[in-house]
């Protein structure tokens, strides 16, 4: 039949015809264009950060004994509050507890004050050596005026003779010397001898205190040691006098000789007493520093090692105590109490916990791709599962950790957030789902983000629809914020009103 009908003609015309019609009204229909768009508005743009993460205390500690034992005594149960420092347990450790008790009475003992007539045996033995010192150090002055009186009487009676003008700026020996560079030397040795003897002098005047006895023989040592050898270069000086190259009768070198004699044995007299009267006042000074010392010592009852050494054995004893005893780091709530009164125990096994009571954290991972907006301070609102999306809770973050974690072959950084508030309904090991307010722009211009064309330059346009509805034109625009609900901030190139196009058919 269909043979046929494919041979007719005019059914063939017929069927074209119809063909026609319907691509022609295909055609017109999908040539119709659809346009949606969305007016520019003025309002809020908000970005977020949505995790989800799992709450725990924000403090806690897992807690064993620091050394093998049996459980003596547990003093709390799980759910009791605690403060920092109160003990949780302890081990049978009686036998050391004794041991520390006597260690500490020795060493209380050795560091326990004298007695009454002690001390003041010992306080009279330091007054015996203070008395000593002072007599000592006025001795010493003693000795210095008296060296000064020998050492100007050495010098003025029984060398002068051989000068002209001796005590003055220019003295010049008179008796024949073996050259001009020892007559010069000589000479100027006697100025300096005088000089020395004139501080020597001035220092003693201006003298008022024993304590000044040390000074004042340092002084009176300088000037001795300068004064011997002029006077030693001098004896020498007369001992090479001869009546051949002098031109003196021998009688007369013999009485230059013993007037030289004469005031070196003075001059060594004044050098004898400075020097026992410094080995007298540094004797005098440590038998008072001795004493004082002594003093000291037994007045804490013994010496600084033997204290220290007991010190050390009470602290080594009383660390030994404390491994044996747990105690709570934090104040909160006991977790844990694994343990039984009895029960024998080794380091290292975790038998109590403690927790901060009330105080919760929230732990989430964000992905590398949104971390760079988070911050910390930023707040959030979390809602629980255990509640419902409903019920939403505040929190803050306080902790970003530098290093990152993978996650699933992905890079992230564990964010922690503290709940602003306590709430009884907030427990350990809920799930939070988490929304981090990280940036918030108030009565802004913002469009849909879909709005929003890219151009091959890389700067951004959208289409304003015209009033007829059905054409538009794209202009270039300057965006802001980039919301999180699908919405982008405005900066520039369009006006609150503009109708944007979202969608084209």
């Amino acid at each position: 039949m269909f043979k046929r009908l494919f041979k007719n003609k005019y059914f063939l015309i017929g069927l074209t015809i119809v063909v026609i019609l319907i691509v022609y009204f295909f055609l017109r229909g999908g040539s119709a264009t659809t346009i949606e768009s969305a007016v520019v508005t003025a309002g809020d743009v908000i970005e977020k950060v949505s995790v989800t993460g799992k709450i725990s205390p924000v403090d806690k500690a897992d807690l064993s004994f620091d050394t093998s034992g049996s459980i003596s005594k547990i003093y709390v149960k799980v759910g009791d509050k605690v403060s920092k420092g109160d003990i949780l347990a302890s081990l049978d450790n009686a036998d050391t507890v004794a041991s520390l008790a006597s260690a500490q009475a020795k060493l209380d003992d050795l560091t326990r004050s004298l007695r009454p007539e002690e001390l003041q045996l010992e306080q009279s033995k330091v007054d015996i050596a203070s008395a000593n010192f002072v007599n000592t150090k006025t001795a010493a002055i003693n000795a210095s005026r008296n060296a000064y009186v020998q050492t100007q009487g050495a010098l003025v009676n029984y060398t002068d003779g051989f000068f002209t003008n001796s005590q003055s700026a220019n003295p010049t020996i008179n008796i024949n010397t073996q050259s001009n560079t020892t007559k010069s030397a000589i000479d100027f040795e006697r100025v300096v001898a005088g000089d020395n003897l004139k501080s020597w002098k001035s220092n003693l005047d201006i003298s008022t205190s024993t304590d000044d006895a040390q000074v004042l023989l340092v002084d009176a040592d300088k000037s001795l040691t300068q004064v011997k050898t002029f006077m030693d270069d001098l004896s020498t000086i007369v001992n090479q006098l001869s009546p051949g190259n002098s031109g003196l009768q021998q009688p007369i070198i013999d009485s230059y000789l013993s007037a030289m004699n004469a005031g070196l044995n003075l001059l060594n007299q004044a050098i004898a007493s400075i020097s026992t009267a410094k080995t007298n006042l540094d004797q005098a000074q440590t038998g008072y520093t001795e004493a004082y010392s002594n003093f000291v010592l037994q007045k804490s009852g013994s010496s600084v090692e033997s204290i220290r050494s007991q010190q050390a054995t009470v602290d080594s004893l009383a660390a030994v105590v404390d491994k044996g005893t747990i105690y709570s780091p934090i104040d909160g709530i006991v977790t844990r109490v694994d343990p039984h009164e009895g029960e024998y125990t080794t380091p290292g096994i975790s038998g109590f916990a403690v927790q901060s009571e009330g105080t919760y954290k929230i732990e989430a991972y964000v992905p590398e791709a949104d971390i760079a907006k988070v911050a910390i301070g930023d707040n959030a609102s979390v809602t629980l599962d255990a509640y419902g999306s409903d019920t939403i809770f505040e929190a803050t973050v306080t902790l970003i950790d530098p290093a990152e974690t993978v996650l699933e072959g992905v890079p992230t950084y564990k964010v922690t957030l503290q709940f602003t508030k306590k709430d009884i309904r907030i427990r350990s090991g809920m799930t939070a789902n988490t929304d981090i307010l990280t940036h918030e722009h108030d009565s802004v211009l913002y469009i849909p983000t879909r709005a929003i064309l890219i151009n091959a330059d890389g700067t951004k346009s959208v289409r304003i629809l015209n009033k007829d509805g059905k054409t538009f034109a794209t202009t270039t625009i300057a965006l802001g914020l980039k919301g999180s609900s699908g919405t982008t901030e405005i900066i520039s190139g369009i006006k609150a009103g503009d109708h944007v196009v979202t969608y084209v058919k």
